[in-house]
């Protein structure tokens, strides 16, 4: 009877880890859609100033907040990186504290970093930072660059 007690509250921890992971990514997809609405926003702004031959003051404020936006981007996903890093750490404590885990949790950890103590990064990666930077220049270009002859 004690070894199913300890059983049930050995799988309780991994289960109250992934429950954890699972209601961050909720609040770090709220976060994301929100970021999606702004990229929207910035390229609506970046194509109104085209459009309308805006002054150097209206060049810079578009230009600020499409940066800005980017940046915001950049920091939700490094925040959604930092919380998938800290799930597999923890599940690779739970493991190396002698608690048997499922093989979706081995295969979680080494998906994210190994079970290392994660580190902050505003940096996404290659494919994340060529993402960002198309973002950025479809932001920018329309305000700095030339115009189309239409």
């Amino acid at each position: 009877q004690n070894l199913n007690k300890n059983l049930r509250r050995k799988k309780m921890e991994e289960t109250q880890v992934w429950s954890l992971f699972a209601m961050q990514n909720v609040g770090i997809s709220i976060y994301f859609v929100g970021m999606m609405f702004l990229v929207w926003v910035a390229f609506r702004v970046s194509k109104n100033i085209s459009e309308s031959d805006g002054n150097i003051l209206t060049k810079i404020v578009g230009s600020v907040f499409g940066l800005g936006v980017v940046f915001f981007g950049l920091g939700t996903n490094a925040i959604g990186d930092y919380v998938s890093g800290a799930s597999a750490y923890s599940l690779s404590q739970l493991k190396a504290s002698g608690v048997e885990i499922s093989p979706m949790a081995e295969t979680f950890i080494a998906m994210n970093g190994a079970g290392s103590v994660p580190e902050y990064s505003i940096y996404p990666g290659v494919i994340g930072a060529i993402w960002w930077l198309s973002v950025l220049i479809i932001i920018l270009m329309p305000i700095w660059g030339p115009k189309s002859s239409s």
